[in-house]
């Protein structure tokens, strides 16, 4: 069964197919039409945004959709749209299985895009998800061959870490509802994602 919210999340940016997306019951026929829908609607931002952020609600959702995503719908993620606040499938639908599907396709410029994509905004890993994303970046981006994408995934976390040192009344006017004693620990997080990118540059 297609979740409805995960329904709604796509057919928002694809309202003229709303009706024939709504009647298809194959979840397997309903990606294929989503994914060939997407691709035939005019570029903009805000659809990139969209379809990506169904896409990684898809991805770690728990009633089983993951399988079903055809793989061109992960080259979405190498359009690297900035997901912020009010987009669900940044940190809170992230799951350690997604980030080791992600991998397991075999292109180091999606799992790039992918790493890039769910570090748009400040947020909680978990544990589990903090140790996966860890040993994706040891495994995946050591040696010469991934400089490229060390550099540039190093340049975001730059930029995500830089934003720390705005200050507490900087952070909370952009994020209210994280509390002053959450900092510390979003910033170890990336901090450690670093420190371990930086290693792998060594």
């Amino acid at each position: 069964m297609f979740p409805v919210f995960l329904k709604y999340a796509t057919l928002d940016a694809f309202r003229d197919n709303r009706e024939f997306m709504w009647h298809t019951s194959s979840v397997d026929a309903m990606m294929r039409l989503w994914i060939t829908t997407a691709a035939a609607v005019p570029y903009t931002d805000d659809v990139c945004r969209t379809v990506v952020d169904a896409l990684l609600q898809m991805a770690g959702d728990c009633s089983g959709l993951q399988p079903h995503i055809p793989p061109l719908a992960w080259d979405w993620l190498k359009k690297r749209p900035l997901l912020y606040t009010g987009y669900r499938g940044t940190s809170r639908e992230t799951t350690a299985d997604t980030i080791l599907k992600a991998r397991k396709l075999g292109d180091a410029e999606l799992t790039t895009s992918y790493l890039f994509v769910i570090w748009s905004e400040w947020g909680f890993f978990s544990e589990q998800v903090c140790t996966a994303m860890l040993d994706v970046i040891r495994e995946e981006f050591s040696g010469v061959g991934a400089a490229r994408h060390r550099a540039e995934l190093i340049q975001r976390l730059n930029y995500i870490l830089s934003q720390f040192d705005g200050g507490w009344e900087c952070i909370h006017h952009r994020y209210p509802s994280y509390a002053e004693g959450d900092i510390p620990r979003m910033k170890q997080q990336y901090e450690e994602f670093r420190e371990v990118l930086l290693e792998a540059d060594t």
